[in-house]
């Protein structure tokens, strides 16, 4: 029996603007811009609006690309370029408006960096920030980016987490790809537990955070982040460094307000899927491929995916919520 699809929302692909490379590269030049303008589909507005058309997907929400050219800038050298990049993400936006979803991005979160994450939903009506799992090694729990907390509580707009290089060891540039394949997932993790365990959830109740990849390993660690919550707050005169926030709630409160979506780079695995959905619950999974990275330029996961969810265990409204309803309800679509 065929079954009726549902709406198709993609909550997280990336979009390119050599615009915005060009502006970078005079402040901070990196080989990561450099790999990106050999990419063209990262900036091919019309190619992706084929790519959405051929694999039925409706909408898309857009942030820009990438998280690692901007590694190891200073906040006064990335500034311009950031500004550039959520207007240039607006009018890719404007020129399909049935199509994309803008997003704005900010890759630090003090000072003009604030001001931006306000201009973007304020002025530029769009929707959610995007920012990275650290800021320069520097967790997102940290002090002074508690007014960056505090806009997004104050604006009621959700977080994107996108991973970010971090350097916990001494790793020579060519093997930063291990990193972002096996590292990224575990950056994400710890700066999700973070936020909830040092109280940044806590002090802003309206922030909401979305994750890449599926919450990174947060679906398969759960038991540990449960049972070292639960005995810190029994024992905590075991541990030589209990610190934790006193928070007022149950976990699960803090851990209902984290979305993951289904960019999970699947070679036809379910199980990722599945530990993910039971993770997370229906009503915070949200559909995503990681357009336009991964094999046969960008279109195999979502190849691959689409059908994984179609024929996923699961009831239709699930389906459905994974699809586009949790995104819609999200964003206020």
């Amino acid at each position: 029996m065929l079954r009726c699809m549902p709406e198709i929302i993609d909550a997280a692909s990336h979009i390119g603007s050599r615009k915005v490379l060009d502006v970078l590269e005079e402040r901070h030049p990196n080989p990561e811009i450099d790999g990106l303008r050999t990419a063209d589909r990262m900036f091919d507005v019309e190619g992706r609006v084929d790519y959405l058309d051929r694999h039925g997907i409706d909408r898309q929400v857009i942030n820009f690309v990438a998280p690692q050219m901007f590694h190891g800038a200073a906040p006064e050298d990335a500034l311009e370029a950031t500004r550039v990049a959520n207007d240039e993400v607006r009018r890719i936006a404007d020129e399909y408006p049935d199509r994309f979803i803008p997003q704005g991005t900010v890759p630090f979160l003090t000072g003009e960096y604030v001001d931006e994450a306000r201009r973007c939903i304020e002025d530029l009506d769009m929707k959610g920030i995007q920012t990275w799992s650290n800021i320069n090694g520097r967790m997102l729990d940290d002090p002074d980016f508690e007014p960056f907390w505090q806009t997004i509580d104050d604006l009621e707009t959700p977080v994107w987490i996108h991973p970010q290089l971090a350097d916990w060891h001494d790793y020579e540039e060519g093997m930063t790809w291990i990193y972002k394949m096996l590292g990224w997932p575990f950056d994400t993790s710890v700066a999700v537990a973070r936020l909830i365990f040092s109280g940044v959830l806590e002090r802003n109740p309206n922030a909401e955070i979305v994750t890449h990849h599926l919450g990174g390993t947060l679906p398969y660690l759960v038991g540990r982040l449960r049972s070292w919550y639960r005995t810190r707050r029994e024992e905590p005169e075991l541990y030589a460094n209990p610190t934790m926030a006193d928070l007022s709630e149950p976990l699960d409160a803090y851990l209902d307000r984290i979305y993951g979506d289904t960019a999970v780079s699947s070679q036809g695995e379910t199980y990722p899927l599945e530990c993910g959905l039971e993770f997370f619950g229906e009503d915070n999974v949200v559909y995503s491929a990681d357009y336009p990275f991964g094999p046969d330029r960008g279109e195999y996961w979502t190849e691959v995916l689409i059908p994984l969810l179609e024929d996923l265990d699961v009831p239709d409204s699930t389906r459905e919520k994974i699809f586009s309803g949790n995104i819609k309800r999200l964003l206020d679509l």
